[in-house]
């Protein structure tokens, strides 16, 4: 792992440094109370580490000159990647939480089956945005990847031991992607990812408990209870995909193939008239509804009465403040606005609003992850989870050139 061992006063030091910015070594030594000479030592250490380096000069009340510090040029960056159902999403961080670079790649393959379809396109794509990065004379320090299906631990996947063993192909299609080994390497689930980009960057930066529900390719949601996210035993919290279908029973086999957008079309298709051509898209629905079409209008409103009612069920077990809406049906207006209708009339006592991040969500929280694990192996746990909180915005970064990927796939569907 590329992280170093650093000492105790190193460690706090970089934690204040962190959490203040720019500042002196009296400025840390009255944050951390630690000695004079003891912060010299430990900012001798860091900038040995090129963890932080001198930046510029501060001029003291008594004329004395002090050296300013902030984090090295070379002290490393954090990868996110979201390996989606349609797409595959890189973005790139520095250690204090800045959007160094996006970059969204279209895939080759048909829609993703949970991963095991394009794992080959991924690699690529991994690599080339890792050389690409790394050009700049920065070190990977931690990977995250959001995937499209539930991962049971929350591990550094580079440090397997052989002998261990994990559910179907997960370890294959993780070691596939080609995160060098040098680098911490975590996996978490899509919407979870989502879920903590919202609360790190987005929508639900103001709120402890919340849920997020996407709906869109498929369906899931990630709980987030007092600013953490809420796993359960096998990582498996949120998967709102098994539960049974809230729209005609016996007719669908769960709440997804009812609701994602696949089923939202084959409702449409069912109950389209003679005259009336196939749906296209999910937009093409939507599109079709406010031209005034009836069949249109009416699968609207049964999907909205099916996303209310996973709505209600969120609420009911998860009691959260607020539940953000993401996907691309959670978050088409005229399909929220529609749910809102009903969670009024339920009387359900629950903010209901659109993701602030969308595209970006997953991504963001992906990297949020790796950066926050990165701080864990730093500074300790329970400081590097407080600094992961002290955040920027979400400012996506200029896309760096890559080589284009053709797909054949509708994005609407995303």
């Amino acid at each position: 792992m590329t992280l170093p061992e650093l000492s105790e006063s190193a460690r706090k030091t970089l934690a204040a440094l962190l959490a203040m910015g720019p500042s002196s070594r009296p400025q840390l030594s009255a944050a951390t109370e630690l000695s004079k000479q003891t912060i010299s030592i430990a900012v001798e250490e860091l900038v040995a580490e090129e963890l932080v380096e001198p930046t510029s000069v501060h001029q003291g009340p008594t004329g004395r000159a002090a050296s300013v510090y902030d984090l090295g040029r070379r002290s490393g960056w954090l990868l996110g990647v979201d390996f989606g159902s349609t797409h595959i999403r890189l973005a790139a961080t520095s250690l204090g939480g800045e959007v160094l670079h996006e970059e969204d790649v279209a895939v080759s393959q048909p829609v993703n089956t949970a991963n095991a379809d394009f794992t080959e396109d991924a690699r690529m794509a991994i690599a080339g945005f890792i050389e690409r990065v790394s050009e700049e004379g920065r070190r990977l320090l931690a990977a995250c990847v959001a995937l499209s299906r539930a991962v049971p631990t929350l591990r550094d996947w580079n440090r397997v031991q052989p002998g261990e063993m994990f559910p179907g192909d997960l370890q294959r299609i993780l070691g596939g992607l080609g995160i060098p080994e040098e680098a911490a390497f975590f996996a978490e689930n899509n919407v979870n990812c989502a879920a903590l980009g919202e609360l790190r960057r987005g929508a639900g930066q103001e709120e402890p408990d919340f849920a997020y529900l996407q709906v869109g390719v498929g369906i899931g949601a990630g709980i987030v209870s007092d600013a953490r996210l809420v796993r359960g035993s096998r990582g498996q919290a949120g998967e709102l995909r098994y539960l049974p279908s809230p729209l005609h029973p016996g007719e669908y086999v769960s709440a997804e193939n009812a609701l994602d957008a696949a089923g939202m079309i084959e409702r449409f298709d069912a109950v389209r008239g003679a005259g009336e051509p196939p749906a296209r898209s999910v937009e093409d629905i939507v599109a079709r509804a406010a031209d005034g079409s009836p069949t249109a209008v009416e699968v609207l409103d049964r999907q909205a009465d099916g996303v209310a009612l996973l709505v209600a069920a969120l609420v009911a077990v998860a009691n959260p403040t607020k539940v953000i809406l993401g996907g691309g049906i959670g978050q088409a207006p005229a399909i929220a606005e529609r749910v809102a209708e009903r969670i009024s009339r339920m009387g359900l006592s629950v903010l209901l609003e659109p993701g602030v991040l969308r595209d970006s969500a997953t991504v963001a929280g992906a990297v949020s992850l790796a950066r926050e694990m990165a701080l864990d192996g730093l500074v300790g746990p329970g400081l590097g989870f407080e600094i992961a909180r002290r955040h920027r915005e979400w400012s996506p970064a200029p896309e760096v050139a890559h080589p284009s990927v053709v797909s054949d796939k509708d994005p609407s569907l995303v």
